[in-house]
C-alpha cells in the first residue's frame, strides 16, 4: 500500500503467543474505504510469539509492518510503544495490545468518519467486553464512561472514556502534548491509560460511543499487563501521588482552569489516601499543612468523601469502578 495512511494502528506485543493471531486478524477484518497501516512491535517475547508472527507475515496484507526488536524496549520507559508512535504516519492513531482484539468489523470506519466530520473532537472511544484468558466474557464491567462525552468529572471519579484499545485519536496534536506532559512528569511508573485520557481531554472533546466494539483481556493472575504486574506498596503509593502532582503541573502549564481543578482534586485525594493506613509513605500532618495553603482547601479536603460516595453509588447501580 503506497498511499499515505489515514489511520495508523500500533500493536505492542510481548508474550502474546496464544492471543496475537486473533488480535491481528480482528484488524485485518476491518471494512474500510481508506488506507491504513499496522505497526507491530514484537518486544523480544520469551514464549513462541515471534514464531506465530513469522507464520502470519505472508497471510496478512502488506500494510502490516512487523518490527522484531533486537533487545527488549519495554518497561517503564515504554520504549516499544513510543517507537511505534513516532513511526506512525496516519492522521489518526489507534492502539491495541497484542492480547486484545476488536469485535466489530466497522469500528475503524465509524470512528474515522466521526472524527472527519467533527473537527472539535480529539478522540472517539467505544465500550468493550472484558474477557478472560480463554477469550470468554468474564462478567467484569470496565470502568468506562456511560455518557455521550467524557468529562473532567469522569476523570476525577477514575472512569475512563473507554479501554485504550477502543480509541481513535488525532495524532498531530497529541504528540507535542504528550512530550510536554513527560517533560513535567515527576513519577516513575503509573497506568498509561489515565495519562492518555487526561492529555486528550485537555486538548478537546472526547466522544464515547455506547457500543461494545472491542474485547479487553484482563488476566490478573498471570501475564504481562499492568494489572497483572503492579504491586500496591509504598512505591506504588508515591507514584500515584506524583502522577497527581504531574497533572497539576501540566494543567497549570496549559492555563486550563477546569483541568487544573480536577488535577488538584486528584492530587489531594491520593495524597490524603496514602497518609494513613498500612501503606502510608506520606506524613498526614505535612499533607494537611500543604492542603491548607490552597485557597479552597476545605473543598479539596472533602473531595475524598465525594469520591467514595460517588463510586459507592455507581457500584450499587452496577457500573464498573476503580478503587
Amino acid at each position: 500500500m503506497t498511499e499515505t495512511p489515514l489511520v495508523s494502528i500500533n500493536v505492542t506485543v510481548y508474550n502474546h503467543e496464544h492471543y496475537i493471531e486473533r488480535c491481528l486478524r480482528s484488524i485485518a477484518a476491518q471494512k474500510v474505504d481508506f488506507p491504513y497501516e499496522v505497526l507491530i512491535g514484537e518486544d523480544c517475547s520469551t514464549d513462541g510469539t515471534r514464531e506465530v508472527l513469522r507464520k502470519l507475515e505472508d497471510e496478512l496484507p502488506d500494510c502490516f509492518k512487523f518490527l522484531y526488536r533486537e533487545h527488549n524496549l519495554g518497561g517503564r520507559g515504554e520504549g516499544n510503544a513510543t517507537d511505534l508512535l513516532y513511526r506512525s504516519k496516519g492522521k489518526y492513531l489507534a492502539l491495541l495490545e497484542g492480547d486484545d482484539f476488536w469485535t466489530y468489523d466497522g469500528k475503524l470506519q465509524a470512528q474515522a468518519e466521526f472524527l472527519e466530520s467533527h473537527p472539535d473532537y480529539e478522540a472517539v472511544y467505544s465500550r468493550c467486553t472484558v474477557v478472560d484468558a480463554k477469550s470468554q466474557p468474564s462478567g467484569e464491567i470496565y470502568p468506562e464512561c456511560c455518557d455521550e462525552d467524557y468529562s473532567f468529572e469522569e476523570f476525577f471519579l477514575c472512569a475512563l472514556p473507554g479501554q485504550i484499545g477502543t480509541s481513535l485519536i488525532r495524532l498531530a496534536p497529541y504528540l507535542p502534548a504528550r512530550e510536554r506532559f513527560l517533560e513535567l512528569s515527576l513519577y516513575d511508573s503509573y497506568a498509561g491509560d489515565r495519562r492518555y485520557a487526561f492529555i486528550l481531554l485537555s486538548l478537546g472533546k472526547i466522544r464515547c460511543i455506547q457500543e461494545q466494539w472491542s474485547a479487553y483481556r484482563h488476566v490478573v493472575s498471570s501475564g504481562t499487563s499492568y494489572s497483572a504486574t503492579v504491586n500496591v506498596d509504598d512505591e506504588y503509593a508515591r507514584n500515584e501521588v506524583l502522577f497527581g502532582k504531574t497533572l497539576v503541573r501540566y494543567a497549570a502549564d496549559k492555563g486550563d482552569v477546569d483541568a487544573l481543578w480536577v488535577a488538584k482534586e486528584t492530587y489531594y485525594r491520593t495524597l490524603l489516601k496514602w497518609s494513613h493506613g498500612k501503606i502510608a509513605p506520606f506524613d498526614r500532618r505535612e499533607c494537611m499543612r500543604e492542603l491548607r495553603r490552597e485557597p479552597h482547601w476545605l473543598r479539596l479536603r472533602l473531595c475524598p468523601l465525594r469520591w467514595y460516595a460517588a463510586l459507592g453509588m455507581r457500584q450499587l447501580r452496577g457500573r464498573g469502578v476503580t478503587l
